[in-house]
């Protein structure tokens, strides 16, 4: 990953570019910046920066034997730890560590670096067991820091989501990442800094990582190739989170972000047309679970953005054309007595498909109690 791939984000890469440059590189950086703004290529490109043997003053060569190694995610002093859940039986009988998932979290890394947490979920499990950076984790870490570098430079330790450090975990990483072993530089890369471990957060010298910009998601988007009034309505929708749009620009649902399903759907709800329902659920049930869980997350914006439409007008809420010609009559209907029970129909429902549970009798009852909602 060079910093040429990023989209956006100049500023923090000259950030990174001059504590090098200026010989003020911590040995614990925390990248903190909400998911899809570009935090883990940040880590990736910094690190393929410094390994560079023909750097240039803004960026890696891409070309060298360290590049080539970054590229392919096989560079020896580059090591990773990121969220997992504990095998029946880890390999020569050992505990789970991240080195057991390292096939799958190469795949998942060589295909988009901004992804999210569920889509890494998704990359090792069908079911929702939960994800964490075990004790056995640690020792792990601490293990393969005390190698000595390959190529005697920088070691790096790339900790994606530190916030699924339990106590025992980041204490048994506190005097590693006090008294690091030379030349060996920690990057963490986190999305949400309050459920981060204050004894982390406080030996760590932290760089935020903004939201993208709308123009700078629609302008990565055209320059994708991607027609402008589909990349207008991706940009509003994905509020700056690079994977979503990434994801809705290779859908191959042909309405995009589900905004013909969700006016039908509320049209159905509105009526309670059975048939129609029932014919709907069916049809949702054949689309993969992310899928679902996308379109859920859809309508929970709509319903946000057509309260907003109805208290404070068209200036603050965030929607496309197709979705104002049909909130102009419908955003009458979501105001303060039913949004938050809405919102929390839809949240329990996503969290219901989350788990596995039979989606085709989770939207349907769904279907059934928004009816009452907006008919309140």
């Amino acid at each position: 990953m060079q910093f040429k791939d990023i989209i956006g984000q100049h500023e923090s890469k000259m950030r990174l570019l001059h504590s090098f440059k200026e010989g003020r590189l911590a040995h614990a950086i925390m990248l903190l910046g909400p998911e899809g703004s570009g935090n883990l290529p940040l880590a990736l490109a910094f690190a393929q920066y410094i390994h560079c043997a023909q750097r240039n003053e803004e960026d890696s060569c891409g070309v060298c034997p360290s590049c080539k190694r970054h590229a392919s995610l096989q560079h020896p002093d580059i090591h990773f730890s990121f969220p997992f859940f504990n095998k029946p039986k880890a390999e020569g009988g050992d505990k789970t560590n991240s080195g057991n998932y390292a096939s799958e979290w190469r795949a998942a890394l060589l295909e988009t670096p901004y992804m999210g947490i569920e889509h890494w979920r998704t990359s090792i499990t069908k079911e929702n067991k939960v994800l964490q950076l075990s004790v056995a984790e640690a020792d792990f870490i601490v293990k393969r820091l005390s190698l000595k570098s390959h190529d005697g430079g920088y070691k790096f330790l790339i900790l994606w989501l530190p916030e699924y450090l339990s106590v025992p975990t980041a204490n048994k990483l506190l005097k590693t990442l006090e008294e690091p072993p030379e030349n060996t530089i920690f990057i963490f890369v986190s999305s949400n800094s309050e459920r981060i471990l204050s004894t982390i957060l406080s030996r760590v010298q932290t760089l935020v990582i903004p939201k993208l910009s709308d123009d700078t998601v629609r302008e990565g988007l055209l320059q994708q190739g991607v027609a402008a009034q589909v990349a207008e309505g991706i940009t509003h929708y994905v509020d700056g989170n690079w994977w979503r749009a990434q994801l809705l620009a290779h859908s191959e649902d042909p309405n995009m972000f589900f905004s013909t399903q969700f006016i039908d759907w509320m049209r159905m709800c509105y009526t309670k047309d059975v048939a129609k329902i029932v014919s709907w659920s069916d049809e949702m049930h054949k689309l993969s679970r992310e899928d679902q869980k996308e379109f859920l997350m859809y309508a929970l914006d709509q319903v946000r953005q057509n309260l907003i439409l109805n208290y404070a007008g068209k200036s603050l809420a965030r929607m496309n054309a197709q979705e104002q010609q049909f909130s102009e009559k419908f955003s009458a209907f979501i105001n303060d007595r039913n949004a938050e029970s809405l919102m929390e129909l839809i949240s329990d429902a996503f969290y219901d498909i989350n788990g596995n549970a039979y989606s085709k009798m989770v939207l349907s009852d769904l279907s059934f109690k928004v009816h009452y909602q907006l008919r309140s």
